[in-house]
């Protein structure tokens, strides 16, 4: 018997979303759930802001004026925890 509290709420929630005819038309001509080629949409943009947060870390990074390469390091690793903390929060 499963108790109540070991049981998991559902991974998905369900929300509706408007499309461009043809990219809706694209969607069903990969006969596939519509659901999952859009979860995996967002899943790669989402981890493609990533890499352009921390890119734009890395670059700004590169611009500090500072002798200090374990400053710069520290300071590197404090940039992206800061660019994936703020992603996965939004």
């Amino acid at each position: 018997m499963t108790s109540k509290s070991s049981v998991s709420p559902l991974a998905n929630r369900s929300i509706s979303i408007s499309l461009e005819e043809g990219l809706l038309a694209q969607l069903d001509a990969q006969g596939a759930n519509r659901s999952a080629l859009v979860s995996e949409a967002l899943v790669q943009w989402l981890a493609r802001r990533r890499i352009d947060a921390l890119n734009a870390a890395y670059a700004h990074l590169a611009s500090l004026d500072s002798g200090d390469l374990a400053d710069a390091g520290d300071a590197a690793v404090a940039m992206g925890l800061s660019a994936l903390t703020s992603e996965s929060d939004g």
